[in-house]
């Protein structure tokens, strides 16, 4: 049975073989770790499993544009989809510290191959200019536990370093999730560049 909050194929991700292990699964795509200098250009992206129920994924990447022009284009929740094909697609609701808003997010695929958009309520964590995010419980048919999944702006010298962040606890799938989720974060982040640069 799916969550009603989720589709079928979101859910399909519980059947995957999780790999477990005592040491961190760590995969790099640029060698420098979700850390980056103000010269550095390139995407960089990490996932590690801490054990067996809990696992990270870390991505940033440098935008050349102010944070505040990053931060209006991340916050712009109505034009979203017009340049993110993946992942987040859109917010609506009480965009403040502590409101509940319903994230239009999009994970897995249909029959056809096509995205499929989940719309999951969350209480948003929300700092004005730096940080949006929100640490709320998975569905127990997936799991249970819950996520930390955060957008952080950082200026960096006139550009702009770009984190995103989410740690899965207390779901046996953690490791299934992360490894699936950093390419879309990494994607996400490549869009809200070319985005936030025009």
């Amino acid at each position: 049975m799916t969550h009603p909050r989720l589709s079928k194929s979101a859910c399909l991700v519980a059947s995957l073989v999780v790999v477990t292990s005592g040491t961190p699964i760590f995969a790099e795509t640029s060698g420098q770790g979700a850390e980056l200098a103000c010269d550095a250009t390139m995407m960089s992206g990490s996932i590690a499993q801490l054990n067996a129920t809990h696992a990270t994924v870390n991505t940033s990447i440098l935008i050349d544009a102010p944070a505040a022009d990053v931060w209006a284009t991340l916050t712009d929740f109505e034009a979203m989809a017009d340049w993110s094909t993946g992942t987040l697609q859109g917010m609506t609701g009480d965009i403040r510290n502590g409101g509940r808003v319903v994230i239009t997010f999009l994970f897995g695929v249909d029959e056809n191959g096509d995205p499929v958009a989940n719309e999951i309520p969350h209480t948003l964590i929300y700092e004005e200019g730096s940080k949006i995010g929100w640490s709320d419980p998975f569905p127990a048919d997936i799991g249970g536990g819950h996520d930390n999944h955060f957008y952080q702006v950082q200026p960096c010298d006139d550009r702009t370093l770009f984190i995103q962040s989410d740690g899965i606890v207390d779901n046996p799938y953690a490791a299934n999730f992360v490894t699936q989720l950093l390419p879309m974060y990494q994607l996400f982040n490549a869009e809200l560049k070319a985005a936030a640069e025009k």
